[in-house]
């Protein structure tokens, strides 16, 4: 009976190396180097705070690897560091005809978040940035989810037509999950839905749903989506819609408009956010203009803020 398990062990093993260890793969270090002069005025009431201008440096690193398993499948993984501390990692499996499985601790790939907000912009969306504790997650009708953060499954599908996605997480004590659909039923034409939980906390399970559509004609790209937050506390669900329009100038530089309404069920105001932005590209180097300003933030209706950010941005 020994030596069979022995036989039976060594046979598996022989098994698991021939089908699981990857080929020698490749690694390879990429990153942004970004230098910033950003101003932003927040008025509360009769109070106007002028936050001093100043010089900000966001640079970060992106270390990736690769490599093929002898069943014709790819691993990729990479770790994403900003000031020496990683901020994101992930790992996919591309399985060919059967789509790609993720990993992530930040769930921008897979389910709703990938699609969160689709409207053109030739720098940044216009509730980026704005001096606010809450500009880019659900309290603000933005489709993402609290799942933000945590390790993320999440599979991948593309088709000649159409791509799908689901996403789940464990987050506050319970499931969050989340699908997209995206279809392209013409050229230049994508419209896209999106839906599944958020878990704020452990008390509350919201539902989230977005969809959105897009149109690309020469050097004109438009977009506009809507966003639902159908809160399970009363009185707190949110409505969003954003619309913006970018235009190539030439093939280096571009420039957009956008504005994003969203209302706010506890609030008699709506928050409303416009933003211009310009880009210039010349090889690896961007420089990115952005002036965002916002009106009752939060449904706040004495919480406005401007921004005003210039930005090089050197790739390698």
């Amino acid at each position: 009976m020994t030596n069979l398990k022995k036989i039976g062990l060594t046979a598996l093993a022989g098994t698991l190396a021939a089908t699981t260890f990857a080929n020698a793969g490749s690694m390879s270090v990429s990153g942004n180097a970004i230098m910033e002069y950003q101003t932003t005025q927040a008025d509360a009431g009769s109070n106007s705070v002028d936050s001093a201008a100043g010089f900000v440096l966001n640079s970060s690193l992106v270390f990736s690897g690769s490599g093929e398993l002898d069943n014709g499948m790819t691993v990729s993984v990479f770790q994403n560091l900003f000031a020496g501390a990683v901020t994101s990692e992930g790992l996919s499996l591309d399985m060919g005809d059967m789509g790609v499985l993720h990993m992530n601790s930040w769930g921008y790939t897979s389910g709703i978040t990938s699609i969160a907000d689709k409207v053109p912009t030739a720098g940044e969306n216009v509730h980026d940035d704005l001096n606010t504790a809450n500009h880019d997650n659900p309290l603000v009708g933005i489709a993402k989810t609290s799942s933000d953060g945590a390790d993320t499954l999440g599979w991948n599908y593309s088709g000649d037509m159409f791509s799908l996605s689901a996403a789940s997480a464990h987050v506050n004590g319970a499931q969050e999950s989340s699908v997209a659909l995206t279809v392209t039923p013409m050229d230049g034409l994508s419209i896209g839905y999106g839906a599944g939980n958020d878990r704020p906390s452990a008390a509350l399970d919201n539902d989230v749903t977005t969809m959105f559509a897009t149109y690309t004609m020469g050097p004109v790209s438009i977009g506009y989506q809507t966003t639902e937050i159908d809160a399970e506390a009363a009185n707190t669900d949110i409505d969003a819609e954003h619309y913006g329009i970018s235009f190539a100038i030439n093939e280096n530089f571009s420039v957009s408009y956008g504005e994003n309404t969203v209302d706010f069920e506890a609030s008699t105001s709506d928050e409303e956010s416009t933003g211009i932005s310009a880009s210039y590209t010349a090889g690896s180097m961007s420089f990115v203009l952005v002036n965002n300003e916002k009106l009752n933030a939060v449904g706040t209706s004495t919480a406005d803020s401007e921004m005003l950010e210039l930005k090089m941005i050197m790739a390698f």
